[in-house]
């Protein structure tokens, strides 16, 4: 094994140790010497291949982010705008709501990270707002989607708001009466009327 994929596992060990902790004790609660212990590896080495543990957070969120935008890469083929689009929000709720501790960990210390940090963060939140404005605007060209939907942006913002939603409020604001396929279901239908207003009419 090279120099590289040593450095790979290494990397992936912190991150999967750091999301754990960071849920459990807070990220100013856990320290390099817990990450080390929890990833089997030494500190001076997590500090070799990050030099702090805002780099740590950093490195969690765009590894999330990166796994979210490649829903968008995986569902090229669905050739309907408006399938796609469903395919889409199922997949991200469904994996929003197997991540909901990382998502609390962004939520809750991401006010305390310095500005370039929470500036990074944002621009990965604003790029899937962006994969979501794309494809309704694909969906309106294709005159599958209405043409005349307000603010855009903030439609966009909803689909992953609303997600964000499920992942934080599940346990004390929705369980047991709702289930995840019920919330997905229920805020399809949301979209739905917002994209297909013409048609429902």
């Amino acid at each position: 094994m090279n120099n590289t994929a040593i450095r790979d596992i290494r990397r992936t060990a912190i991150i999967t140790a750091s999301r754990d902790l960071f849920s459990q004790k807070g990220y100013h609660g856990t320290t390099m010497p817990d990450i080390a212990h929890a990833a089997g590896i030494s500190t001076g080495l997590i500090y070799y291949i990050f030099p702090s543990k805002e780099d740590i957070l950093l490195a969690c969120c765009e590894d999330t982010a990166n796994i979210h935008l490649n829903i968008f890469e995986r569902t090229q083929n669905i050739g309907d705008p408006l399938k796609r689009f469903d395919a889409i929000v199922r997949e991200l709720y469904t994996m929003l709501d197997r991540e909901s501790k990382s998502l609390m960990i962004v939520y809750k210390d991401i006010s305390t990270l310095q500005r370039e940090t929470r500036q990074r963060i944002l621009s990965m939140i604003k790029n899937l707002d962006n994969q979501f404005i794309a494809l309704i605007q694909e969906g309106q060209q294709a005159g599958v989607f209405v043409a005349d939907i307000p603010q855009l942006r903030v439609l966009a913002a909803n689909v992953l708001g609303l997600g964000h939603m499920w992942a934080l409020q599940k346990t004390w604001h929705f369980a047991p009466q709702i289930t995840l396929e019920d919330y997905i279901t229920a805020q399809l239908a949301y979209f739905h009327a917002q994209l297909l207003r013409e048609t429902l009419r």
